[in-house]
Order: C-alpha cells, then structure tokens, then sequence
C-alpha cells in the first residue's frame, strides 16, 4: 500500500514500522496514487478540505483519527460560544476550506513588511480570517462535516468515542496508539534521580497541576512540570518548563514517581511511558485512566489533595510498589506491533 499520514507523534511510529514492512509511506504530502491518507490531528482538517475533491476522484481512502473533546467548549456558557466567534470560526471555515480563498488570506501576510498600513491590514486579516476559534460551531458544525466524508473515522479511547457520539453524532471504532519504544529504548540508562516526583503536560486548568505542587511541598518533594505553558494565569510555585519528547522522557526517567492529576484526558499517553520505563504512576481516577491503564497506577480521588498526599506518601513508605502484571499487560497492548496490527486490520476492512 502506498499510505501517507498527516500528523506526528501518536502514529509516526506505527506508519514508520509499517514502511519497514515494505509499504510505501510518505508524510504530510498529496499524491494522486495513494491507496489511503491517515489524518492524525484536528490540525490537518482545512488542507485534507481543500484536497478532498482530488481524494475522492481518486478514489483514495481516508481515515481520520479523532481528537478528544472537551466537552466544556461545547458548552453554551463557554467564553468563545457568542455570536461574535461563532462569526469569526464560520469566516474562517468558509475561507480555510477553498483553495484560492486560502491563498488570497494568507497572501495579504505576505506584504505586511512593507509598510505601517500592510501591518494594520495584516492584522487584521488575521484576526478576522486567519484564527480558529475552537467553540462549538468549531466541533458540532465544521470538524463534523468533514467526518462524514471520511471513510473510517478512528478514536484513541473507548471515552473519546462516547464523547464523538454524544456530541458529534459520528460513529467510531477505538483504536488504541502505541508508545514508541524506539524512542524510549534509546534513553540514557543508569541515571541518576533527579526528582521525587514528576508531571508531563501542558499547563491548562483542567491539567491541575497546583495540586501537584500544593502536595508536592506538604511532603517537601523536589518535582518539576515539564510541557509548554498554555495558561499564563495558572501560577505554578515550582520548576515548570517545555521540552522535547525525548528530553521529557529522559527527565521522566530520572524520576522515582509520576503524576497525573488531570480531569480530562482522551487517552493519556504519559503514564503509559511511565509503565514502559518501569515507573510508579500516581493517578487521578477518571474513566480513561481506568480504560487505558487499568491496575498499573495508585489511584487517588481527583482534585482532592490531602489523597493525592496520601498516596504519594503510601509510595515513599513502600506501601505500594510496581505491579509488574500490570506494567507487563500495558507494554503488550500498546506496542508498536499490537496497533500496527489493528491499524492494517482497520485499513484493509475499508479497502
């Protein structure tokens, strides 16, 4: 098969072991001879709109796999779901989704250096034409319309499928992504521990990290939170910084616990890392913990600190250790292998 993905991270791995296996792969980029594009992010909606009359003419199969949805942007009561940005996301759909009226938007950037008045017109048109407004016309109306034009429609968890059904009204079938091995295989080893206690995410509300650090600093554990800095209103009283994966990793593993404190999570690869690193994971218990990870972490009750203190605590005094069954079982499920498996399984069903 020749097969291109547009995306990285979650199915990279699987593509790129499936071009080991001789099929013919290429990366975020058309052509007409393709026998099927994996859409991997949100991200790649508008371009795969503005190709999609070449995609069906030549009769190139399409699968997309769905984000999860945070249901409080489809919330009437949400901060970019007034009239106003309903406005703005409909101009920008309309003008993303054709082809010569994204290249008139973006080329009206291209003279914005040549004088004061291009610069106001440049900003302008960015902020009128060239900015998603993630709401819920975004999700309900846009995102669901090219979903319906996908052949096969994807989700990481059996969660971010109740949430595309309930919202989306799109049916889709749960495949789960694989940790890359490759990568974490090729960490330093023998290193030594640098912190107690470790949180990898980006820094947004529902991520809750100030419970981390409150705890943190109750038990006088030294941690970091590495992951780019969404929130600037969240006030974090500790090390927090971005990193790339592979640095993110190497920190994961000079750490002695990992935590995830988060509400929400479409499936949450970190702490699977962190089973594949033979690491102790204390988590938050929400539904898609439980799914992805089922034994493998010390649960504590979510947003409540003085469990979260007791549990990180009942790790420190060796009350709890690694569930090797458990830690054995996530490292068979999310394999490169186990979901190139079931990714080639789901691809020759639509061929």
């Amino acid at each position: 098969m020749k097969i291109c993905l547009y995306g990285s991270f979650f199915t990279s791995p699987v593509v790129k072991s499936l071009e080991q296996d001789g099929h013919s792969v290429i990366f975020n980029n058309f052509s007409k001879d393709l026998d099927v594009i994996i859409s991997q992010s949100i991200n790649y909606m508008y371009p795969l709109q503005r190709l999609m009359k070449r995609i069906k003419k030549n009769k190139i199969k399409l699968i997309t796999i769905t984000p999860d949805i945070p249901p409080w942007r489809i919330f009437e009561n949400y901060s970019d779901n007034s009239f106003i940005e309903y406005f703005r996301q409909e101009l920008y759909h309309i003008t993303h989704k054709n082809q010569i009226l994204c290249e008139l938007v973006n080329s009206i950037n291209d003279f914005s250096f040549k004088t004061p008045i291009f610069n106001n017109i440049s900003q302008f048109n960015n902020k009128i034409f060239n900015t998603i407004i993630s709401n819920k016309i975004y999700y309900t109306n846009n995102y669901r319309a090219f979903l319906k034009k996908s052949d096969l429609n994807l989700s990481f968890s059996k969660f971010s499928k109740k949430l595309i059904k309930k919202y989306l009204k799109i049916q889709t079938k749960v495949w789960y992504p694989c940790a890359n091995t490759e990568l974490i295989n090729n960490l330093p080893i023998n290193l030594e521990q640098k912190y107690d206690a470790i949180n990898i995410s980006r820094i947004v509300p529902h991520k809750h990290q100030k419970i981390f650090v409150e705890a943190a600093k109750k038990l006088n554990l030294k941690i970091a939170i590495i992951g780019p800095y969404q929130d600037k209103s969240i006030e974090l009283d500790c090390p927090h910084f971005a990193l790339p994966h592979r640095e993110a990793l190497k920190s994961l593993n000079q750490s002695k616990i990992y935590v995830d404190p988060s509400s929400f999570e479409g499936f949450g690869m970190t702490p699977v890392e962190a089973a594949f690193l033979n690491k102790i994971t204390v988590a938050s218990d929400i539904s898609v913990h439980r799914e992805v990870l089922n034994d493998y972490p010390l649960y504590f009750r979510t947003g409540d600190v003085n469990d979260l203190i007791e549990k990180i605590s009942m790790v420190r005094e060796g009350q709890f250790s690694l569930n090797k069954s458990a830690v054995s079982k996530i490292k068979k499920k999310y394999s490169i292998n186990a979901s190139k498996q079931k990714l080639v399984d789901y691809i020759e069903s639509i061929m």
